[in-house]
C-alpha cells in the first residue's frame, strides 16, 4: 500500500512540474518589453497584417499555399495553421492562423499554443440521459 502511496504522488508531482512549465513561460511574456509578445501572452490572438510579402487578406488560397507550403493543421472550417511561425522581428513566435472566406484570406493572426489547443479540440459530444 505504501509504494502505491509513493508512486501515486510522485506522478501528481510529475504531473503538477509539467503543467507549470507554460506558465512560467506564459508570465515572463506577459512582462516582455515587445508589445507583441506582451498581447500574444495576454490574449492568446494576435492579428497579422501579412505573412511575408505575398500573403494578406484577400490573398487567393492557392497563394497561401505556394508560398506557406502545405500548413501543419487544418481545422474542419478549411482554417489553416502553420505552427512555429515567428513575425519579422522574430520576438514573437506562435501558430500564423489563416482563415478563409469564398477561397480567400479573410484573417490572419498569431496564437498562442494554449489558443490553438482550444481551436483544435473536439468539441464534446451532447449525450441525452432521458427524453420525454
Amino acid at each position: 500500500m505504501k509504494n502505491i502511496l509513493t508512486s501515486a504522488i510522485r506522478s501528481l508531482a510529475l504531473a503538477a512540474s509539467i503543467l507549470a512549465v507554460p506558465a512560467i513561460g506564459f508570465a515572463q511574456n506577459a512582462y516582455s518589453t515587445d508589445p507583441v509578445v506582451r498581447a500574444l501572452a495576454t490574449a492568446g490572438v494576435v492579428p497579422v497584417k501579412a505573412a511575408g510579402p505575398y500573403v494578406q487578406v484577400g490573398s487567393y488560397h492557392i497563394h497561401v499555399i505556394a508560398h506557406l507550403g502545405r500548413p501543419s493543421a487544418v481545422l474542419p472550417d478549411g482554417t489553416c495553421l502553420y505552427r512555429q511561425f515567428s513575425t519579422d522581428t522574430g520576438s514573437a513566435q506562435g501558430t500564423l492562423v489563416v482563415r478563409f472566406e469564398h477561397g480567400r484570406v479573410s484573417q490572419l493572426s498569431l496564437a498562442s499554443p494554449v489558443a490553438v489547443a482550444a481551436m483544435t479540440a473536439t468539441p464534446a459530444t451532447h449525450q441525452f440521459v432521458a427524453s420525454k
